[in-house]
């Protein structure tokens, strides 16, 4: 009867159960939640894994690949072939007249050779812009300067809108930023013609200003690899390629076959190079012809541009992913094509294991053991990917013994961490279609507008380091890499406020 009365009228023995079947059921659900996290953790990784495992592979292919020999058509002067030449520009400065007078300069016969200076810029400076092309174009060329009066489609609607106006069988296509040498037709043209399946010939860019900053430096060597390994490894291997959107000639007939110039994307060049695949078309890459170009010259430039890559990148994938799949193409052509769309997910994978990992910390977990193995060896993938992709492109330009590779190599692995803020939040857009703004890279110096001061990532480079000392200490070594990345970034754009008009371009204008 006691125990009775004691169970009976006691209510603290009531609550402390309860208590207790609350606080067990919250360490379920936590033991539940965390174990979700990790297997989400080592999905995230896998999916990494595949991306650096993608970069290896380029690499070992341009290592053992034997070169492409591609046939050269050999055509008398009364063969050769109409060719317009399309410059679309958008307030370039003297970078437009530049470009035009190279285009000019182009040896291919003056009554085959149509240019189109597709001046999509602001209507005032029309009348100035067509005088001073004017001035550095000879008399003879066949130059017009067209101008559609709005910029729907951006630069794609400005190509298909200059299409209209020209019937010739091939198109070189240059950016106001690109200077082509004079024989550029000549090499290119050629191999068009003694191939009916290609649908067009890239070139590989130089950069005129590499050695402006230690920015540019790291641009270069980026571009390096990207044009002598990946894209050299994809042609030597047949593998699919995509056009760079500059420097290069495409065929009529692959233009209109692949459907035309479309602006739903913010990658017009890779959206149409993969709808010319799917429709059974080749490409071919002339490493050896070099057009030089200028690279963006400041973090906010360099930042607006590759934001706006990653999310031309993420549309083609939500628009033309669904489209490959349930196409005819063969297995393995729908996974290649897939893999290559979806390099832009580096960004947003190395930022969700970051949220993961720090969520997890936070709440003290101890990883699972295959988790922080598949960590570990992930990560050195990573680095070893990399640091072997970055470097083959030095060496397959000559480039290895120049002075100052090693740290620009290191610092070509640390700044494109910086921009896992922007990247990540322009792939979220392109995934919930949020409207599309074409946010042109500023030219000779210019910073982007918008605002943009660095802010984000020196308030993230900081906070990063110091959540992971305070939570997990022996964590701070893998996010050193982006809070470095994310810190040199926010600092070069905090400190980037001097307005365009005081830069001195890097290239001098035309003559």
């Amino acid at each position: 009867m006691r125990v009775a009365a004691v169970r009976a009228y006691s209510p603290g023995a009531t609550a402390t159960g309860g208590i207790y079947r609350k606080r067990g059921a919250e360490r379920s659900a936590m033991a539940g939640l965390s174990f979700m996290l990790q297997i989400v953790l080592a999905c995230v990784l896998v999916l990494l894994a595949l991306l650096s495992a993608q970069l290896c592979m380029l690499a070992l292919i341009r290592w053992f690949a034997r070169p492409r020999k591609l046939a050269i058509a050999t055509v008398t002067p009364a063969e050769l072939p109409h060719v317009l030449v399309q410059l679309p520009v958008c307030d370039e400065g003297f970078l437009a007249v530049r470009v035009a007078a190279a285009a000019a300069r182009l040896d291919w016969p003056r009554e085959r050779l149509h240019i189109q200076v597709l001046d999509d810029g602001r209507a005032e400076h029309h009348a100035q812009l067509a005088d001073a092309i004017a001035q550095v174009v000879p008399e003879g060329v066949d130059c017009v300067i067209l101008r559609r009066g709005e910029r729907v489609g951006f630069k794609a609607g400005n190509l298909a809108f200059g299409l209209k106006y020209s019937d010739a069988p091939f198109v070189a296509i240059f950016d106001a930023d690109f200077v082509p040498p004079a024989d550029f037709l000549r090499r290119t043209i050629p191999v068009l013609m003694a191939d009916p399946g290609l649908s067009y010939v890239q070139a590989r860019w130089t950069h005129a200003n590499r050695d402006r900053n230690w920015l540019t430096r790291v641009q270069g060597i980026l571009l390096d690899s990207h044009f002598a390994v990946e894209q050299e490894a994809r042609f030597r291997a047949g593998l699919p390629m995509s056009f760079n959107g500059t420097a290069g000639v495409w065929a009529r007939a692959a233009i209109d076959a692949g459907g035309g110039w479309t602006g739903d994307t913010l990658t017009e060049d890779l959206d149409l190079s993969m709808r010319c695949v799917m429709k059974g078309w080749r490409s071919a890459l002339l490493s050896d012809l070099e057009v030089p170009g200028e690279l963006p010259e400041t973090a906010s430039a360099w930042r607006a541009q590759q934001a706006r890559w990653t999310k031309g990148h993420a549309q083609c994938a939500r628009k033309l992913l669904p489209e490959i799949w349930t196409s005819g193409l063969s297995l393995r052509l729908k996974l290649l094509m897939t893999a290559q769309i979806l390099q832009f997910a580096f960004y947003l994978l190395a930022g969700a294991s970051v949220i993961v990992s720090l969520a997890l910390m936070a709440m003290g977990v101890v990883y699972l053991k295959t988790v922080a193995a598949l960590g570990l060896a992930v990560t050195a993938l990573g680095i070893l990917a990399t640091v072997s992709y970055l470097y083959t492109g030095q060496i397959m330009l000559g480039r290895d013994g120049h002075p100052g590779l090693i740290r620009s190599l290191i610092l070509a692995i640390i700044f494109p961490s910086g921009l896992v803020l922007a990247n990540t939040w322009a792939t979220v857009e392109a995934v919930f279609n949020v409207r599309v703004d074409f946010v042109r890279t500023p030219k000779a110096g210019a910073r982007a507008t918008g605002g943009w001061r660095g802010g984000a990532e020196i308030a993230a480079g900081l906070m990063l380091p110091v959540f992971a000392l305070a939570e997990q200490a022996s964590s701070v070594p893998f996010f050193l890499v982006a809070a470095a990345g994310l810190l040199s970034i926010g600092a070069m754009g905090w400190t980037d406020n001097r307005p365009a008009a005081d830069r001195a371009p890097s290239l001098p204008p035309a003559e």
